[in-house]
């Protein structure tokens, strides 16, 4: 009997130890879930990791010089604040972030929002509204909703992708064109009727360099995609303006004076300290928040799909909102995953976050050799740099599948075109999330249908009497509430039972059961029974929670017809 006994202890004692295994497992997955990916992949790093790092930093670089100071310009800043803004933010992302490779900096997506705040509030107000949105992607994270980001529909994000790339175009299609404007309106129709007005204006050679910039472009990218076309479109820009410098060619330096000059200093906006300002600043904070936190996780999304790694959402909000965070108190401008060049970092071979971090160190020193050659790069060229960019992120080639499917999402793809030309990015998704969600609505009502008959039934609610029945198939909600009103209704109630089926029945809100219980209560008085049956546990549990004055107390079962 002893030797029993410790033999079971023994069994015990294995039988338990996988169990607590299994919980320090779980707690090891809930702390890693917190710590930054940088400092997760030091511990195996390795001077051929090194290696790897350092060219990939120098490659991206290359491309992300010019890049970032494009978006700047179309930002309404000078070139040298997206660089900034990318060493800053960059570096920050790439230290608190969760995802491996992400290059970040100024993008497309920003730039017609950070122009229209700075046009409207100045430089202040979109610092504030920086700071802001900073602290609001941080909480994002903390909050775990980094997921839910993703259940934004694709029409609506391509939708607002492609009006954000429009307005990219018709804002740089005055200095693509060489006019000279006074003032260009800031309205997307009234800006077009403007570059019509002023054609007369033309420089030929500012014109001829876009042209020729914008079709070397599209020729690298597809013969020779390897070669860093963006680099050498600002080298060819160099040359050509020292070669033809009395053309009177638009230049960083014409523009925007001597770049240095605008390095900005660490502070905070008097702004930040009134309630009422940051009241009025709140809908663009909340813009560039929900839309760097978009941007980001469909980076990172789409580094995974490259390299096979997996991010962790809520801690890459968490680096993003820093990384913003960052940029605002020194000056820049709001920054997240720069898609192209995230997906080149994978490409060329990084291995961690710090060929990011190569990155940027590369960049400060494009920036130290090559700044007094700043200056003098063509507007032109930049602007063709922008039209081309634009164009691929408008993304019409890959998204004109959305206009041949269903006219519904078709529907809400062109309205949030629209509305984010012709408005802004905040109001299209608004317009969008609730279209999307009536056609959702819509989808679901359609798919929900009632079915009423008489027959025999046999089960442990009612013993071989002849019922008249209903049948429900679909999700029970406040939209399909009707149908199962009129069903009811229609039953000719010949019977002293009548039996609703919900086999088919997977989810029912309050709506619903409320059109229960309200027959229910009626059909009582007329002493007729009612009995629910083919519940699932999802619905039982949610009928018997919303049962509040216990009409359906006793007519639930489990049993099906």
């Amino acid at each position: 009997m002893k030797i029993q006994y410790n033999n079971v202890a023994v069994a015990q004692s294995i039988t338990e130890q996988p169990i607590n295994d299994q919980s320090s497992c779980d707690k090891t997955k809930q702390i890693s879930e917190w710590i930054p990916e940088i400092l997760l992949t030091l511990k195996d790093y390795s001077l051929g990791s090194c290696f790897s790092d350092v060219k990939a930093g120098m490659l991206v670089s290359v491309v992300a010089f010019p890049l970032f100071m494009t978006f700047a310009i179309a930002s309404g800043v000078a070139p040298n604040i997206g660089i900034l803004t990318c060493i800053v933010a960059g570096s920050l992302a790439c230290i608190f972030g969760g995802a491996r490779f992400q290059i970040v900096g100024p993008t497309g997506a920003f730039a017609m929002i950070v122009a229209d705040i700075i046009k409207t509030h100045g430089f202040e107000g979109m610092t504030c509204a920086l700071i802001m949105a900073g602290a609001m992607i941080v909480l994002f994270g903390i909050a775990k909703i980094g997921d839910l980001i993703h259940y934004v529909p694709h029409p609506i994000t391509a939708g607002f992708t492609a009006g954000i790339g429009l307005s990219i175009i018709v804002a740089q299609l005055g200095t693509f064109l060489g006019l000279t404007l006074p003032r260009a309106p800031a309205d997307f129709v009234d800006r077009i009727c403007c570059y019509f007005m002023n054609l007369g204006t033309m420089n030929p050679y500012s014109f001829g360099l876009a042209i020729c910039s914008l079709t070397f472009l599209v020729a690298i990218q597809k013969y020779k995609p390897k070669i860093p076309g963006y680099f050498c479109v600002i080298v060819i820009g160099i040359a050509y303006s020292l070669i033809f410098s009395d053309v009177g060619l638009e230049t960083i330096g014409t523009k925007f004076g001597d770049v240095k000059n605008h390095m900005p200093s660490l502070a905070i906006p008097d702004m930040f300290f009134s309630f009422s300002n940051l009241k009025k600043l709140f809908p663009a904070a909340f813009a560039i928040a929900f839309l760097g936190s978009l941007e980001s996780l469909l980076g990172a999304v789409i580094s995974d799909n490259l390299s096979g790694e997996k991010h962790r959402s809520n801690m890459e909000l968490i680096g993003q909102g820093i990384a913003n965070l960052g940029s605002a108190f020194c000056g820049g401008i709001p920054a997240t995953c720069a898609l192209g060049t995230t997906s080149l970092n994978v490409k060329v071979g990084a291995k961690t976050p710090i060929a990011g971090l190569f990155n940027v160190v590369f960049l400060v020193l494009f920036m130290v050799c090559l700044g007094n050659f700043v200056k003098i790069v063509p507007m032109a060229s930049l602007a063709s740099m922008l039209l081309y960019t634009a164009w691929n992120m408008a993304g019409f080639s890959k998204s004109k599948y959305i206009l041949l499917a269903p006219k519904s999402d078709s529907m809400v793809f062109i309205a949030t075109i629209l509305i984010t030309v012709l408005t802004d990015i905040v109001v299209a998704v608004e317009i969008g999330l609730v279209l999307s969600a009536f056609l959702f609505i819509k989808r679901s009502v359609e798919t929900t249908t009632a079915e009423t008959f008489s027959r025999v039934i046999s089960n442990v609610c009612v013993h071989d009497k002849e019922c008249e029945c209903v049948r429900i198939c679909g999700h029970l909600f406040f939209g399909a509430a009707p149908i199962l009103h009129n069903a009811l209704k229609s039953l000719p109630k010949t019977h002293d039972t009548i039996y609703i089926d919900m086999q088919n029945v997977p989810f029912i809100d309050v709506t619903g059961a409320n059109v229960l219980k309200e027959f229910v209560a009626e059909v009582k008085g007329k002493h007729i029974e009612v009995f629910i049956g083919g519940l699932n546990k999802r619905t039982m549990k949610a009928l018997k929670k919303m049962d509040i004055n216990n009409e359906l107390q006793g007519h639930l079962s489990e049993d099906r017809i």
